[in-house]
């Protein structure tokens, strides 16, 4: 035991004896102190003291694990604030991919909508078109049936003529005009030189009939029926017109089958 302690314990035990003899001399009672009252004080202090170090133990332990956790907590925070630092350049990062991820979003709307409306305008301009078109093949199923019966009567008039017929035409030196034209207009859809010489070459081939007869009248390239409109155009090439110079002149119901149709 520290000296301060023992004399503490020696001032009180004196102190309760002399308040023991006063309570006697004042109130005649009697209250014995004796060396085992010491021992007792001295072990109740033992005890208590005991029973404080414990305490006090268990509170700095308390203390020292407190502020063991938040030393922990304080380096978790620590962690966390540096986690939350990237995480926040990390949500930076994608707010700003999805602001220009938005523009292009905003951009292919704006470009979806144009060519919808492109589309929409498209669409009707095809419904036109085929208003047209189906008013166009009206005209050439008309002008077709127009066109029919004047091909037929010239096939049938082609397979009427005979050698007779074609040496007649072969005789002209000179053909008239609109023999010559006749000729032309046949050499052109024939695709061969549009001249007298040449004419005169293939009426003499043995089946210049049959290759006119055969002729193939729907595929006929776009620049012969531009030349052939040439003559289509003429007032005097018509077959009511021609078909007086010649018989061979019955042809230009064939001739003009394709400027009809």
């Amino acid at each position: 035991m520290k000296p301060g302690v023992a004399r503490t314990f020696a001032v009180m035990h004196g102190s309760v004896s002399r308040m023991s003899e006063r309570m006697l001399n004042e109130l005649r009672r009697h209250n014995y102190v004796t060396p085992t009252n010491y021992l007792e004080l001295v072990s109740g202090y033992k005890k208590m003291l005991l029973s404080k170090r414990i305490k006090l133990s268990d509170q700095a332990n308390k203390l020292k694990s407190g502020l063991g956790k938040i030393d922990e907590t304080r380096e978790k925070v620590q962690d966390m604030s540096v986690e939350l630092e990237e995480a926040r350049v990390k949500v930076a990062a994608f707010q700003k991919e999805c602001d220009d991820y938005l523009v292009i979003l905003v951009e292919q709307k704006r470009e979806a909508d144009e060519q919808a409306k492109v589309s929409l305008d498209l669409l009707q301009k095809i419904k036109v078109d085929e208003v047209k078109c189906l008013k166009m093949a009206e005209v050439a199923q008309a002008d077709l049936a127009q066109a029919m019966p004047a091909l037929n009567a010239a096939i049938e008039a082609l397979a009427a003529l005979n050698k007779k017929d074609i040496s007649e035409i072969k005789s002209y030196g000179k053909p008239p005009y609109l023999v010559q034209k006749v000729m032309e207009a046949v050499m052109i859809l024939r695709e061969s030189d549009p001249s007298w010489a040449e004419a005169k070459k293939q009426l003499g081939e043995q089946d210049f009939i049959d290759q006119l007869v055969n002729f193939d009248k729907d595929n006929i390239s776009d620049k012969t029926l531009k030349k052939i409109s040439n003559y289509c155009a003429q007032d005097d090439f018509m077959p009511d017109v021609v078909g007086k110079v010649c018989v061979c002149l019955l042809t230009t119901g064939f001739v003009h089958f394709p400027c009809d149709v």
